[in-house]
């Protein structure tokens, strides 16, 4: 079984950006940005990135027309707002899914967005967490080469909406019940809106 790491390029130039990658033993980049395109970082549109990725042994693939987070599916959003609910119930999203399932059967890969932190991203907040059945093969890699597992991940997002004093947690499932809440707080402030 192959691990699937999450990573954001915001901050950093492709070569280190690679370098990390590498390093943590990447096979397959999966790119779920909507749009494979930046102005504000070139070397990470898809045709200049997919040449540093090729020249570091790693394959590129893109994912964000199905694992993105602004779908053309005009019934995933509400009042202008992308809702994650609804993208996780298209088939098209199920079936990014399962080819995320099938290469991480061989392969070691990267989720790839814009965003920094996992915290602020659709990458871990929408498909990391429809992905419950490889939570124990899922990390996210920060800029400054840290490894944050998928349960410190879920940790962080329930301390960060403050979902962990007492009397909450004290019952059975009650952790489940905070680590549901919490991403459906941050999936409420992070999803795309339309302008």
């Amino acid at each position: 079984m192959g691990q699937i790491f999450t990573i954001g390029y915001s901050g950093q130039e492709v070569e280190g950006f690679v370098k990390l990658l590498s390093e943590n033993g990447v096979d397959v980049v999966c790119d779920v940005r909507s749009t494979p395109f930046s102005h504000y970082k070139p070397d990470f549109s898809r045709g200049p990135f997919r040449q540093h990725l090729n020249a570091a042994n790693i394959k590129y693939a893109f994912f964000g027309d199905q694992l993105g987070a602004r779908p053309k599916d005009r019934s995933c959003y509400v009042s202008g707002q992308a809702t994650y609910d609804r993208i996780a119930r298209t088939d098209f999203f199920n079936e990014g899914l399962n080819r995320l399932r099938l290469g991480a059967r061989k392969l070691n890969l990267a989720l790839v967005c814009s965003e920094k932190d996992p915290i602020e991203c659709h990458r871990a907040v929408l498909v990391c967490y429809n992905l419950p059945d490889l939570r124990n093969s899922i990390s996210h890699i920060h800029t400054d080469g840290a490894v944050e597992d998928q349960a410190q991940f879920e940790q962080r997002l329930v301390k960060f909406h403050g979902l962990t004093p007492p009397p909450l947690l004290q019952r059975p499932g009650d952790w489940d019940a905070a680590v549901v809440e919490a991403y459906k707080k941050q999936a409420a402030g992070i999803a795309y809106r339309e302008r």
